[in-house]
């Protein structure tokens, strides 16, 4: 049995500015101990499947494969990069990452799909999940990860799914886009809904007759950039003809033969300053803080100091308070719907501050 893990590392953290930026997104950050997200990821995923970290497989966009190759040589080896010309989702990228892992390790692998910038608390549940996945992938399922609800959140999707006389592993009735509020809090106390963690499991073989079978038209448009390119940098002009789609979308939703692993692996997804402030050790104020920082009379706030300057803080609750080199952000804790805006409006009057200095971002990686 050989496991590959596939490291899916898109997403630009847009909640997570001024210290996510355009060329340099959440998974190289330091936010939750010394290591960034992505070389906690490479490490976890070495330990659990007893992997060399040259076994691992790293897709991303172009721009970023040299930072990539950077952490995996870091972390031991030199690792494998998959360089997509441009983003066109994760149904892309699983196809590509399944062509490759087919060809270069064969087509009876298992391959274990895991987002970049996520953080996992509990390792054993892990573990235990990794191997119920395996089991249930042995038997030529699609098999995909449920993270066990502790809240009604309505900012991940969900999975149904049906009972079953193995609690280990669960048939799979649907999926659920992100609900609001009263939906979420319906499926917390229904107790048959599981958060979907963005992790998958299965052999390179048999999701690959899934893409044949379900979404054909995106497996073809990977081969033709391939053939065209190369299997590690496939052909830009055609990979813009990929379709853009999830692949929970593309695959997941469509075939009959998914499974669910239900865990509580202490899993956040790492997506705003409220779930680092969620996953990170408190003072007796439930204050969070980074660097320089004094906090007076204030409690429940996320203060980081990254430029050496003192970030003082007095008589607030709350609050997020990010300190860098040429930007300073202050603002809810609670809701990051307004600081996505923020930077969308950065966007639209293009501020330098979308983006680091070549020298502070090569510190940084």
């Amino acid at each position: 049995m050989r496991i590959i893990p596939v490291i899916l590392c898109g997403g630009s953290g847009t909640r997570l500015w001024p210290e996510s930026r355009e060329d340099l997104p959440k998974q190289f950050l330091k936010l939750v101990d010394d290591h960034s997200l992505l070389r906690n990821t490479i490490d976890r995923a070495v330990k659990v499947t007893a992997c060399s970290v040259e076994d691992i497989v790293c897709v991303c966009l172009g721009q970023l494969a040299d930072d990539i190759s950077q952490v995996l040589n870091e972390a031991g080896a030199g690792g494998h990069v998959l360089s997509e010309p441009m983003a066109r989702n994760t149904a892309a990228a699983v196809a590509l990452a399944s062509e490759y892992c087919a060809q270069t390790f064969g087509p009876d692998c298992f391959i274990w799909i895991l987002p970049s910038d996520h953080y996992i608390g509990k390792l054993d549940v892990l573990q235990n999940a990794v191997n119920c996945a395996v089991d249930s992938a042995s038997q030529n399922k699609l098999v995909t990860f449920g993270i066990t609800p502790t809240r009604p959140e309505t900012g991940y999707g969900y999975i149904k799914c049906e009972k079953s006389s193995d609690l280990s592993i669960l048939p799979v009735e649907r999926f659920v886009e992100k609900p609001d509020f009263q939906t979420a809090l319906s499926f917390l106390q229904d107790g048959s809904y599981y958060w979907n963690s963005g992790m998958f499991l299965f052999r390179a073989s048999v999701v690959l007759e899934a893409f044949a079978a379900l979404s054909s038209d995106i497996l073809e448009a990977v081969r033709v950039a391939i053939t065209a390119g190369t299997i590690t940098t496939p052909s830009a002009n055609d990979y813009a003809n990929v379709p853009k789609q999830p692949f929970d979308k593309a695959i997941m939703e469509k075939s009959g033969d998914v499974t669910v692993i239900p865990c509580d692996m202490a899993w956040s997804d790492v997506g705003t300053w409220e779930s680092i402030w969620e996953i990170s050790q408190k003072s007796e104020e439930k204050n969070v803080t980074s660097g320089n920082v004094l906090a007076v009379d204030s409690k429940d706030c996320l203060i980081r100091s990254n430029s050496g300057r003192l970030v003082a803080v007095a008589g607030l609750e709350n609050i997020v308070v990010i300190d860098t080199k040429d930007a300073v952000l202050v603002t809810l804790k609670t809701s990051s719907d307004p600081l996505k805006k923020l930077v969308e409006q950065m966007k639209t009057e293009t501020r330098d501050q979308l983006y680091y200095s070549a020298p502070e971002k090569n510190n940084m990686i």
